[in-house]
């Protein structure tokens, strides 16, 4: 599909400013309809999504299933199923010192909203954030990757059925069209990437102070207490690091583990990789490929250069540059000046860092920028709480991995270098609604308490006021 070109890219940002006040205004009756019709569109396009998907990735069919398809579907029955409960204007209750104002919160769709998605997950992510933008009441321009061709394809395909392109638009292009789009005006902006075009894409949004929300990355770590089933959690990791080929934005980067356990560890790993993909993962019909040539150059060189450091191969290390084919890779002893170490590794390399105390791996793991997620395995209550309390993170998962984004009570996002706001769910509808403030005075104003001339009268009201709060 050709990129949309720039004169189309004003005509549907006319187009949509103009209609922004009718979407607005929709019941949650019409939102609910859209969404469901959504849904049933992509329940019915399951296998062009499979293809697609083994396209753009070689993603195997169950993959798809579980991590693109699943993924969408659980979002939208969350929506639609709370989506009357979450318009409607909620009491904070009240106050004495504002005796007679009722106080609540009003949600309004924020206007008009611009979002970027990534290519690692091509379907799930732009399909989860558009619900959430319709859901809130949005008009919406949604920028697709074009590193997913097959992929957009699909995705264009199902929501020209569904919207007016005065409500939702999807955009095509690369640097140059996803340029003019931020140099325009939008209400909300909501872009996941890397931490090093988020910031281009927050400076864009500060010129018009629109609001943002940055699903971004970094090293999130995997940290093991002594006191674990090596074999389960080694498990959770290797399905945490290498679905999708390690190219997950809250997949486990790198690992931190006892020394003492370092034998059992690798030793482990070597067996359940073999289990999960056979002595050949080239072959295996589960396994992913990196997505193309400049990330697989990227991946691929980090990895030569890791080895010509000293660092030594626990498991895989083969590569296919015809098939942009890494292995399921572990490796140990890697410098701490390598790309794998200093740089999100987004592929399918797992580097292991031994400690002896757990206070070095907190420390290893604070001297690096905030995560967007921490992996804790331990069974002992006490360690898994030193670990939060001593680290910051976007969120974090105990004894077992990436699970925490499905939660639907939990917030998905990051912290500072790893994101800025928050998305999935209620918390997805929240980001896209402004949440308006609304004091309802009832008879007398407060104001005529205070009216002038201020007198003695008022001071001691005043005095009287602040003594009873």
């Amino acid at each position: 599909m050709a990129n949309t070109s720039i004169s189309d890219i004003d005509n549907l940002y006319s187009v949509q400013a103009k209609h922004r006040e009718t979407v607005k205004h929709s019941t949650a009756q019409q939102r609910t309809k859209w969404l469901e019709e959504l849904l049933k569109a992509v329940l019915s396009n399951e296998d062009a999504i499979q293809k697609a998907l083994y396209l753009d990735f070689h993603k195997s069919a169950m993959e798809t299933a579980i991590t693109e398809v699943f993924a969408v579907e659980h979002e939208l029955k969350q929506i639609i199923k709370h989506l009357t409960k979450w318009m409607k204007d909620k009491s904070v209750g009240r106050s004495l010192l504002f005796p007679n104002v009722s106080a609540y919160l009003h949600y309004e769709a924020k206007g008009q909203v611009l979002i970027i998605t990534p290519w690692n997950y091509p379907f799930q992510l732009p399909m989860v954030h558009l619900a959430a933008a319709i859901a809130a009441g949005n008009v919406t321009m949604l920028k697709l990757s074009e590193f997913a061709p097959n992929t957009n394809q699909v995705v264009r395909t199902i929501i020209e059925k569904i919207f007016k392109p005065e409500h939702v638009a999807v955009i095509e292009g690369e640097v140059t069209e996803t340029t003019h789009l931020l140099n325009k005006r939008f209400d909300h902006i909501h872009f996941t990437g890397s931490p090093a075009v988020g910031k281009i894409v927050m400076q864009a949004a500060s010129l018009h102070l629109a609001d943002i929300t940055l699903e971004l990355g970094g090293k999130s770590p995997a940290i093991f207490d002594r006191n674990i089933s090596l074999r389960k959690a080694i498990k959770n990791v290797i399905w945490a690091k290498f679905v999708n080929a390690g190219q997950t934005c809250i997949a486990p980067d790198y690992l931190l583990a006892p020394r003492q356990l370092k034998s059992e560890i690798e030793q482990l790993f070597k067996q359940e990789l073999e289990h999960a993909f056979g002595e050949n993962p080239q072959h295996s019909p589960d396994y992913a490929r990196i997505i193309n040539e400049k990330q697989y150059k990227r991946l691929s060189s980090a990895l030569s250069d890791a080895k010509s450091l000293g660092a030594q191969v626990v498991a895989g290390g083969s590569l296919d540059e015809r098939e942009r084919y890494i292995a399921p890779t572990v490796l140990s002893n890697v410098a701490t000046s390598n790309p794998l170490m200093t740089d999100e590794i987004f592929g399918p390399i797992l580097p292991i860092i031994y400690y002896n105390q757990i206070a070095e791996a907190i420390s290893f793991v604070n001297q690096k920028e905030k995560p967007l997620a921490l992996y804790v395995f331990s069974q002992d209550n006490k360690f898994c709480k030193h670990v939060i309390r001593q680290t910051s993170a976007g969120s974090t998962c105990i004894n077992d991995a990436m699970i925490q984004i499905l939660h639907p009570n939990l917030p998905f996002g990051g912290v500072n270098n790893s994101g800025i706001g928050q998305s999935t769910g209620w918390y997805g509808f929240k980001s896209f609604s402004h949440e308006r403030a609304v004091a309802d005075v009832k008879l007398i104003p407060m104001s005529k308490m205070f009216w002038f001339p201020y007198t003695e009268k008022t001071y001691k009201l005043l005095k009287w006021i602040k003594r009873i709060l």
